[in-house]
């Protein structure tokens, strides 16, 4: 076989085990916010895959919110692109917007934190949103606006937490 036919079989054998241990990790996972991590840690995935690899600082405009939130993010790179697989680090959320640029999920908000409005946005990429409001928090993956050929290839829950799929091509 040549490396070129061998390149399909592979990625088609690696990602589901390395999307099921992203997935096994959110599930055994219980904490709404993480630690804070440092600025190389939350752009690579380094350590327990307990803990998110993408952390947002929340900026609260009223009442109590959390400091961070968090993703995890895998990144499977493809000749002329990329495969994004992200998890946000909320429960018991549910669909409640999805075209192939655009999704929404949304949750109920700790009783601590109900009062919280603020929101939180990703640097890099910066496509990943989440607004606080009404006892709630919204996960946006917003695509709309990128300059690369992206779409949504997979949405759903893993562990009752929002799991997306994009790819993103040149």
């Amino acid at each position: 076989m040549t490396s070129k036919s061998l390149k399909p079989l592979t990625l088609a054998l690696v990602l589901p085990v390395i999307s099921l241990g992203i997935l096994t990790a959110c599930v055994q996972s219980n904490s709404e916010t993480a630690t804070t991590l440092t600025q190389a840690q939350t752009e690579t995935f380094i350590g327990s895959p307990e803990r998110p690899n993408m952390i947002l600082n929340v900026k609260s405009e009223v009442g109590a919110c959390p400091k961070t939130v968090g993703i995890w993010t895998f990144l499977l790179p493809f000749e002329g692109g990329a495969e994004h697989t992200a998890v946000a680090d909320i429960r018991n959320a549910k669909l409640v917007a999805s075209s192939k640029k655009f999704l929404e999920y949304e949750a109920p908000l700790r009783q601590s934190y109900a009062s919280c409005v603020g929101s939180a946005k990703s640097e890099r990429p910066p496509v990943y949103n989440f607004q606080f409001r009404n006892g709630k928090v919204y996960f946006r993956l917003d695509l709309n606006q990128s300059t690369l050929n992206t779409t949504i290839t997979y949405q759903g829950l893993g562990g009752f937490r929002p799991y997306v799929r994009w790819i993103a091509t040149e």
